[in-house]
């Protein structure tokens, strides 16, 4: 009997489409019922029952935006914190994984130290909210892009070290151990042979970076309020004492996702890639 067509094989790859299936749902229907929010009459929000689709297509809410003044600068400061974090996390984080790989520190140590970058990355953030709001008022950085732009990196900085250091862990050694024979310092070996290599990697935890800065709400919230308002901050505006907005809540909710969209079509290979590798060895 052919492998290929037996029950059990048929049974697996039907399993398999069904969950694709599943996931795309799960993912695609939140954003096209979102998308159609942003071409409805204000007038269809209120009706009973709800309509799922619009009478008439309206780009009203888009030009709201495009009017307002405020948008262009959401956007400016969404995209400056989302790159100097991604800079300054890749460049720091990658130089500290490196450094604590190469340390030849105990086991013990080292668990240490890994088990300190997750607890940072995965704690819960709200009950630091209220210290880091008055170190920043202390700093006089309130309402600033680089009082977020700080807020990330103590996120992002310990994720992108202990992602690295794993990277790093599993390089072998006599890559560098050639290059040392023929006379190359730390910092030759590190830029002109080890960071080639795991540069796939590199550029997966600058993507994972760009996600996370660019969504930042919480600490954006508290730290920044008029001038340094990001997009997400004016998504959560549209909701008042007054009612919500839905359909410019819904427009701007596309403005902030479709970039995030474009950058992961262009960059989904690099994710895959650096995800992947060192996965296979031999």
């Amino acid at each position: 009997m052919n492998r290929r067509n037996s029950p059990r094989l048929r049974f697996l790859k039907l399993a398999q489409g069904l969950i694709l299936f599943v996931a795309c749902l799960v993912v695609l229907v939140p954003l096209a019922y979102l998308i159609i929010n942003s071409i409805k009459l204000p007038r269809e929000f209120l009706t009973i029952p709800p309509t799922i689709l619009p009478s008439e297509v309206t780009l009203e809410h888009y030009q709201e935006l495009i009017d307002d003044k405020k948008t262009v600068r959401y956007f400016r400061n969404s995209l400056t914190v989302a790159v100097w974090t991604t800079g300054i996390t890749i460049l720091t984080g990658t130089l500290a994984a490196y450094g604590l790989a190469r340390m030849r520190l105990a086991a013990r140590v080292l668990a240490a130290v890994t088990f300190i970058f997750l607890f940072i990355r995965f704690y819960p953030r709200v009950t630091t909210v209220i210290p880091f709001f008055l170190v920043m008022r202390e700093l006089d950085l309130l309402d600033t892009v680089w009082a977020i732009i700080i807020g990330q990196l103590g996120i992002t900085i310990p994720f992108v070290t202990w992602l690295m250091l794993v990277v790093f862990q599993d390089l072998p050694s006599e890559i560098e151990e050639a290059a040392i024979v023929d006379g190359a310092s730390v910092w030759q070996r590190f830029w002109r042979v080890v960071l080639p290599i795991v540069m796939p990697s590199v550029s997966a935890a600058a993507i994972l970076t760009a996600f996370l800065s660019w969504n930042e709400f919480l600490i954006a919230s508290s730290v920044a309020r008029r001038k340094a308002s990001v997009l997400s901050i004016a998504v959560a505006s549209f909701v008042s004492d007054k009612g919500i907005q839905w359909g410019p809540m819904a427009a701007m909710s596309v403005v902030m996702i479709v970039p995030m969209i474009v950058f992961a079509l262009f960059a989904q290979k690099y994710l895959i890639r650096g995800i992947t590798f060192g996965a296979v060895k031999g």
